[in-house]
């Protein structure tokens, strides 16, 4: 999962040779290689250059499911690949550098829907009708292409710890319940759709 920031909007796409009359399509794909400043790990090493090199971290997550699907089929179309980089300091601001790059016939895409529930705890004291203390935590649940699978292999197959994992979307969350401070309200649940782009032949 690349940082809130820069979900679904790191993707470059170039004419890397024509082949038949085609035009071989390459997508490139960037990992921060430290976790971003709102992270509870921020300024830390990330690792995923060793993870993709050694094919535990087997995807990465981006927002806009509809826009990578078709960018994938075309890359696939047309026998093109694709180039996972990472920046070498901070995103948008160093060089890039490349760690792996990938044919078209192991790449791939499926649809994630993340929910995030909120559960509020009210903690009373013997005697008193107001809670003393409100704690709200969130749970969250995914499926992909329709199919229910559990957080804590989704991060894995990340390169990540479940709450790593949980800690890197939050921020994405916070934003769309703000922007949507109605629905939000209406709602004790977010759900948020994403796109997982393979690595490898592993598919869920």
């Amino acid at each position: 999962m690349e940082s809130n920031r820069s979900v679904g909007r790191d993707v470059l796409f170039y004419n890397k040779r024509i082949i038949n009359n085609k035009k071989e399509m390459k997508a490139v794909v960037t990992l921060s290689k430290k976790f971003f400043p709102a992270h509870y790990r921020a300024g830390q090493e990330t690792e995923f250059k060793a993870k993709v090199l050694a094919e535990t971290k087997k995807h990465t997550c981006r927002s806009n499911y509809e826009y990578w699907a078709k960018k994938i089929a075309k890359v696939k179309e047309t026998g093109g690949g694709l180039s996972v980089r990472q920046w070498s300091e901070k995103p948008y601001r160093s060089p890039q550098e490349i760690i792996k790059d990938i044919p078209a016939d192991i790449i791939g895409v499926q649809k994630l829907e993340l929910r995030r529930t909120k559960i509020v705890a009210n903690h009373y004291a013997e005697g008193i009708e107001k809670p003393l203390i409100t704690i709200a935590e969130y749970e969250y649940t995914a499926t992909v292409d329709g199919v229910n699978i559990p957080v804590e292999l989704l991060a894995a197959n990340d390169g990540l710890t479940p709450e790593e994992y949980k800690a890197w979307f939050a921020p994405v969350f916070d934003k769309a319940e703000k922007e949507n401070e109605v629905l939000a309200k209406l709602s004790a649940a977010t759900i948020m759709d994403f796109a997982i782009i393979h690595f490898t032949k592993f598919r869920y």
